[in-house]
């Protein structure tokens, strides 16, 4: 499922911009402001719907243009794939195969993105939200019926919460929030378990110590969701909305043993965060035979020298098509990738 063809128009300061891409590595090298970061955002943007680095899809319009529209080819073993996104005044349009219409999710499912960039350590610093993120989008590459499951709960999280604001007792709606929440809490702790088997090793060899995952399903551990949501009633009551949950679900990150928010430095926590990105592909990949398309925008960034050593040799051997940037080629030492790309003042070259 890598992507082989990519057209971009008027996305950010890349007006006209074409290429053929290797399925498994690709540089691109240029100056800062030059469109190295506009490129893998017009990627993630196919592949996820959203920019990695804003919300608002209008922002990345060009200057003066109408809209943008970001075109892809993807390539499976059995068949080719190809895929539209377009962004103007009157919102979002999607195309697959030729036809318009189709949901987000199925953009997304053809062609799975990963990324990591010079902000993926708030994967760490972030609040637990950032970390459910994660989870959820890593859950939904592998199990099939994640998202009608998680759309679910949250419908009738809405719903109970609804009733305790106007007063009602929520007792009437647990036995259906039980039911909704653990089939998300069922997902999540089975792609926990794989994602725990990923990480074997890769905290070692980035950071020089085991790097654990836990998941901490948003209720005590001596207890059912059935218990907790009994137990948090008069709690729920007071707030108008639900305390326990999936919804308040946190994956525990341990380094050694040591906490990775407040306990190891920064480049220490980009390591870490990048280990967590990279186990992810590797589970997708166990899954369907190939990790998808990983993005990985000035690796070099707050990284010194050992550290940025050790993020590439990991990188060499990711079961997934790469897309690297960086200032120079020689920021990234080391590397022979097949396919190179200068960019400047939002144009891209190939290099010989």
């Amino acid at each position: 499922m890598p992507l082989r063809r990519l057209r971009i128009e008027f996305f950010r300061c890349l007006t006209q911009v074409e290429l053929d891409l290797d399925p498994q590595q690709n540089y691109f090298f240029g100056p800062n402001g030059a469109g190295k970061t506009s490129l893998l955002e017009a990627i993630h943007v196919l592949g996820r719907g959203r920019s990695f680095r804003l919300r608002q899809n209008k922002r990345l319009i060009q200057y003066d243009a109408g809209g943008f529209t970001v075109f892809g080819e993807v390539h499976s073993r059995d068949r080719r794939h190809k895929l539209g996104i377009s962004v103007d005044a009157g919102g979002r349009q999607l195309r697959l195969d030729g036809q318009s219409g189709p949901a987000m999710t199925e953009l997304a499912r053809i062609l799975p993105v990963f990324v990591i960039e010079p902000s993926i350590h708030f994967l760490i610093e972030g609040g637990p939200g950032e970390r459910r993120r994660f989870l959820d989008w890593g859950v939904f590459h592998v199990e099939q019926g994640y998202i009608p499951a998680w759309r679910r709960y949250r419908r009738v999280l809405g719903q109970r919460n609804a009733a305790l604001r106007a007063g009602q007792d929520p007792a009437s709606w647990d036995q259906v929030t039980v039911s909704a929440g653990m089939q998300v809490t069922k997902a999540r702790e089975r792609y926990v378990e794989e994602l725990r088997k990923a990480l074997e090793g890769m905290g070692e060899a980035m950071l020089g110590l085991p790097l654990e995952v836990n998941y901490r399903p948003g209720w005590r551990a001596d207890s059912t969701l059935q218990g907790a949501l009994q137990k948090s009633r008069q709690r729920d009551r007071q707030t108008g909305a639900t305390q326990v949950g999936p919804h308040r679900a946190e994956l525990e990150i341990r380094l050694g043993d040591r906490g990775v928010r407040e306990e190891i430095s920064r480049g220490q926590q980009k390591l870490a965060a990048a280990a967590l990105v990279l186990a992810q592909v590797r589970v997708l990949a166990r899954a369907q035979e190939h990790g998808g398309t990983l993005l990985v925008d000035d690796p070099a960034a707050e990284l010194d020298d050992s550290a940025l050593g050790a993020l590439l040799a990991v990188l060499e051997d990711v079961p997934a098509q790469r897309i690297i940037t960086g200032l120079t080629e020689t920021s990234l030492a080391g590397s022979q990738p097949p396919s190179r790309f200068h960019v400047e003042q939002g144009h891209v070259h190939p290099m010989l």
